[in-house]
């Protein structure tokens, strides 16, 4: 296919290598990252930069995860002028194209308002090391510097947390009512073909398990179960709740079998944090930042913490804990940013994830 697609290039009908390895593409979603370093040379011939630099991204990610192109060494002799003119075009072009995301943002405000995220943004794309200054902080994805570096947060800093907190005996009492029915709960984590549960939840318990009941789920409303807990959405149709597509929010009933304990991991962004609304609590119960201290949760008591500090979770108890876990925007953002970094994430998403 490679080969083939090349001497299409090579003799000028970009058109048809493009249509070629596009259809190649379509009919099996697999393509080697070689031909993909080809299809961006292609698309950019073609006059389809966005579609070059996104064709770039994945050839380049792809060939990485497999330990290639890393360095010279790593690179085929042949394909190194291809990879390295790739190299420089994804790191440029990538940036401004972010960049023109926030450009009608800048025109309206002005600069002063997006420094946070412009410096985010940087650390991003690897240009600085702007990162937290804290080494126990260890985001996955996206920092952004000069927020409040505390692993716990004041959780009545969400304007609506009384609010929340108010609504705990209606909320609860919906929750604990699902407890017994059958099939109204999933796993918290999804996994693919060979992952190793046991490397995310374990336990003493006889079936450790962390599962829940979604509400919201990476951005995804769960209409069916909004209708079996009404009282608990339309509190949440009346909270200010982070929207980004594909993303958040993120909103659900958690629920910790009995033994059952999650291993320690960070999150993904200091731009949201996590609150939890607990609402059936036995004893030996805790939350705990690793290196930050232990927190037990207590019925109808809010918390809020950075998920981008390690932490960990637990039931020792021989019965059921339940919470409301939700993200919500870190409160120290200003509205400015949240729509900056919300069109800065689903734009890394849409380059990262279509063709």
């Amino acid at each position: 296919m490679f080969r083939q697609c090349l001497a299409l290039a090579n003799s000028g009908d970009f058109d048809s290598a493009s249509g070629k390895l596009l259809a190649y593409w379509g009919t099996t979603q697999r393509l080697a990252p070689d031909s993909w370093l080809l299809l961006g040379h292609i698309e950019q011939r073609r006059g389809q930069q966005l579609k070059a630099l996104k064709a770039w991204f994945r050839a380049i990610d792809q060939a990485q995860r497999q330990g290639r192109w890393l360095n010279e060494q790593s690179t085929e002799p042949e394909l190194l002028p291809m990879v390295l003119s790739a190299m420089d075009e994804l790191q440029h072009g990538k940036r401004q194209w972010l960049l023109d995301q926030l450009s009608d943002l800048r025109r309206e405000y002005g600069s002063d308002g997006l420094k946070r995220v412009d410096r985010a943004l940087t650390n991003y794309l690897g240009e600085s090391q702007d990162g937290p200054q804290d080494f126990r902080q260890r985001p996955k994805f996206l920092y952004i510097p000069g927020l409040p570096d505390s692993p716990y947060h004041d959780p009545y800093l969400q304007p609506w947390a009384e609010q929340l907190a108010a609504a705990f005996p209606d909320i609860q009492e919906e929750a604990i009512a699902l407890l017994n029915k059958e099939g109204v709960f999933e796993s918290f984590l999804t996994f693919g073909p060979g992952a190793d549960r046991s490397a995310y939840v374990g336990g003493e318990g006889d079936k450790p398990s962390w599962d829940a009941f979604f509400f919201y789920r990476r951005g995804r409303r769960f209409d069916a179960n909004h209708l079996r807990c009404p009282k608990t959405s339309a509190l949440l149709d009346s909270i200010e709740l982070c929207r980004i597509k594909s993303q958040a929010p993120e909103v659900c009933f958690s629920v910790l079998a009995p033994g059952s304990h999650i291993k320690p991991h960070y999150g993904v962004t200091n731009s949201r944090l996590v609150l939890h609304l607990p609402l059936l609590v036995p004893q030996d119960c805790a939350l705990n930042v690793i290196d930050a201290g232990a927190h037990a949760w207590k019925e109808g008591q809010l918390m809020m913490f950075d998920d981008t500090f390690q932490h960990e979770a637990w039931n020792r108890s021989n019965s059921t804990r339940i919470i409301l876990l939700m993200d919500c925007w870190n409160p120290h953002l200003t509205n400015l940013e949240k729509s900056a970094i919300t069109r800065l994430v689903e734009s890394i998403s849409d380059f990262e994830s279509e063709y």
